[in-house]
């Protein structure tokens, strides 16, 4: 993975040096010349940010509808570092028939005691061999919250909201089989 990161740099400043030695020797305008090399940069961050997404990275996009967990892990928020901490979840979608859709992809959600102690919870049963499933939640898991006002969780206004989204885990229920008949040989 390194290395594939010295191969990407390195091309980055083949063509940074390229570009600078046709600006230096070329007789474009000084307005046209400023142009093409922010354009260029503009493309190296875009790639960069894509290049990091292709790695897996976890992301930070809202959270499927429907989705089978797989694991966690917690990061406590640090006061001493002032680091905020994280919840990773690492699922797969689900379609609306409760199948597996897609790849697993890792989260990164905002961290906040409540959803913390549902991630928690989650954890250990999955530590136990349950599969779980979760489910995407517009609100405060709570069934106190009925009739109260809920954030919505793709709200952006401001500070990104702490705890958001809010989700929900429950247990995979067995498969229902049909009943086995007894065939008699006769």
């Amino acid at each position: 993975m390194l290395e594939e990161r010295l191969i990407l740099i390195f091309a980055y400043l083949f063509i940074a040096i390229l570009l600078l030695s046709i600006c230096l020797h070329t007789s474009f305008s000084k307005k046209t010349k400023l142009l093409t090399i922010i354009i260029s940069t503009g493309f190296y961050i875009t790639t960069w940010k894509g290049y990091e997404s292709i790695l897996g990275w976890p992301t930070f996009e809202e959270l499927p509808e429907n989705f089978q967990i797989n694991w966690a892990i917690i990061e406590e928020p640090d006061k001493r570092l002032k680091k905020e901490g994280s919840l990773y979840l690492w699922i797969i979608e689900l379609d609306e028939f409760g199948k597996k859709f897609g790849k697993p992809r890792s989260y990164n959600l905002y961290w906040n005691e409540d959803n913390q102690k549902l991630v928690q919870s989650a954890l250990h049963k999955l530590q136990e061999g349950e599969q779980l499933n979760g489910k995407k939640t517009y609100g405060v898991v709570n069934k106190d919250n009925e009739g109260k006002e809920s954030t919505q969780y793709d709200q952006t206004s401001g500070e990104p909201e702490e705890g958001g989204p809010s989700f929900e885990f429950f247990e995979v229920p067995p498969p229902s089989l049909p009943p086995k008949t007894l065939i008699l040989d006769n």
